[in-house]
């Protein structure tokens, strides 16, 4: 008996931890605010850590890298630019100051590069938990809009950095709203050659 009560009590407590740390998703593009004021967007199926959250607002925190020569994009890593928020060119300095540095690296290129996070409020109808069915969505959207003239390539055909490329040459042919092709090429990037 006290063999199952210290199981049981080490799974309660190892539960307790998981749940503190709440992270989500983005389920679309959305304003990213500091002090009510909005000053730049974090895209779709973005992964954040929720802050704290009411029916409206949500403060989301975030983590990335950026270069240090543009620190208006911040992106998953310094190798796979699938972008997470996007700062206005002119809010360079704003940018600058948005993100805390963790680290700073340099690149086979000589470019250096910030580990950064952030705090943001966001609506809190923009962030959701089920990020399998967001994908599921966007791999329909996908299929059904790119199979109208070719055959579909795969996801692992090309790389996180080649999809946006990829899609975007597409669009003289079949031009998408921003949300659809966003969501398509976030889908993509996400199941790239090179995504895990």
């Amino acid at each position: 008996m006290k063999f199952l009560t210290t199981i049981f009590v080490s799974v309660l407590l190892f539960g307790t931890n998981l749940m503190s740390a709440n992270f989500g998703t983005t389920n679309t593009r959305t304003d990213a605010m500091i002090n009510g004021k909005s000053v730049a967007s974090v895209t779709v199926l973005t992964p954040v850590e929720i802050v704290k959250m009411s029916k409206e607002l949500t403060t989301i925190k975030i983590k990335g890298f950026r270069l240090e020569n543009y620190p208006q994009m911040v992106v998953r890593d310094m190798k796979r630019g699938e972008v997470y928020v996007e700062f206005p060119n002119e809010n360079e300095e704003l940018a600058s100051k948005s993100f805390t540095i963790i680290k700073k690296y340099e690149d086979a290129y000589g470019e250096i590069w910030h580990e950064v996070e952030g705090e943001f409020t966001i609506n809190s109808a923009a962030i959701t938990n089920d990020t399998d069915t967001l994908i599921k969505q966007a791999q329909k959207t996908y299929e059904q809009t790119c199979s109208m003239c070719h055959g579909l390539h795969k996801a692992k055909d090309f790389t996180v950095n080649q999809w946006p490329h990829q899609v975007e040459s597409m669009m003289t042919e079949i031009p998408l709203e921003k949300p659809i092709k966003e969501l398509i090429i976030k889908y993509l990037q996400h199941n790239a050659a090179d995504a895990k």
